[in-house]
């Protein structure tokens, strides 16, 4: 016997907290009008040593709300791991997708192939949104070499990963099963929303209904700070990475696929608009600033891989003149809704 819940490859994958969730919605209009709304303000953390080291720890899409627990279409029910404790988390998995749920769970990745990690700790979650008894394997979905994609794990590989998980080793332990519910409120989201939205990214403003709560997740990036930190928001942020790129202190790795993300969201999102007549057919697209986005972006991951910062200069380059277009882009996008 086999079973596969449908899951759809996300446009947002900086983040797994975003791709738990947007995998498993579909793209009906109030749907796609609901997503927009999330992925249009930025927030970055910013560890302030002194003048010589400020870094960003944690960047990431400041959503109106926190999208893995307040979706509308999505269930979200917590199981705790002396809970899942009891049962056979094999038993559990299958039970659970069976029943049309897909199972979040926290496990040693290092036992699981599919991760090439067997020499080291990997402690992080995954999706399981399928399985197949006669090939005794499950369907999963994490970042594997650092891109979200879909993969296979072994029923023993699961187990292995489960039982060995250390609690307390990733910021959350236990399981969140998601299961897409028949709700038909149907976000409607007019243009003076988005403007307001919009006008928050470019101000460098919260002014817009945000009501987002990571909770432990948030408490995840900044344990390890010093209390000495401050928040950032919108185009302002800008001016933080150019500084860091320019030699004021470290990178994240992950603020550039973030940055790359957020101008992918709102190149679809002028592309709906476009389609919906709320904008004109010929209002000009984002894909000047998506694709030098993704270029820099492309630059600063190949520098990771090979521990080389002699491109950091260009990519400060590239990111001034990025900022340049996206303030002339969202203040005319702003003006045209």
């Amino acid at each position: 016997m086999r079973k596969i819940l449908p899951v759809v490859m996300p446009e947002i994958t900086s983040f797994q907290h975003h791709t738990a969730i947007l995998s498993l919605i579909d793209d009906a209009d109030h749907v796609q009008q609901w997503k927009f709304s999330h992925y249009i303000q930025l927030f970055a953390l910013v560890y302030d040593h002194n003048e010589d080291e400020k870094i960003i720890p944690y960047m990431d899409f400041y959503s109106t709300t926190y999208i893995l627990k307040s979706t509308p279409w999505v269930a979200n029910q917590t199981i705790a791991m002396h809970e899942l404790d009891q049962v056979d988390i094999i038993d559990f998995v299958i039970a659970s997708i069976d029943e049309g749920k897909y199972v979040y769970m926290s496990v040693e990745c290092r036992h699981i192939s599919a991760h090439n990690t067997a020499g080291e700790s990997f402690p992080h979650p995954i999706i399981i949104f399928g399985y197949d008894r006669e090939q005794q394997m499950f369907h999963i979905a994490d970042f594997f070499n650092s891109a979200y994609s879909y993969k296979e794990a072994s029923f023993g590989e699961l187990r292995m990963a489960y039982e060995t998980y250390v609690e307390g080793s990733f910021w959350w332990d236990g399981a969140q099963i998601l299961q897409i519910i028949d709700n038909q409120s149907e976000v409607s989201i007019d243009s003076a929303y988005y403007k307001a939205l919009l006008s928050d990214y470019l101000h460098s403003t919260t002014h817009g209904p945000y009501e987002l709560d990571y909770g432990s997740d948030l408490d995840h990036h900044t344990k390890s700070v010093p209390s000495v930190y401050f928040t950032k928001y919108g185009m302002s942020i800008y001016d933080e990475l150019i500084a860091n790129f320019r030699g004021r202190g470290p990178v994240d790795y992950t603020v550039l696929p973030v940055l790359a993300d957020h101008k992918r969201n709102l190149y679809r999102f002028i592309e709906y608009m476009k389609a919906a007549g709320t904008l004109p057919p010929d209002y000009p697209d984002y894909s000047e600033i998506l694709m030098k986005t993704k270029a820099a972006r492309n630059t600063f991951l190949k520098s990771v891989v090979r521990g080389d910062t002699r491109y950091y200069e260009q990519i400060a380059d590239n990111l001034s003149e990025i900022r340049e277009l996206e303030r002339r882009a969202i203040a005319d996008l702003i003006e045209a809704l």
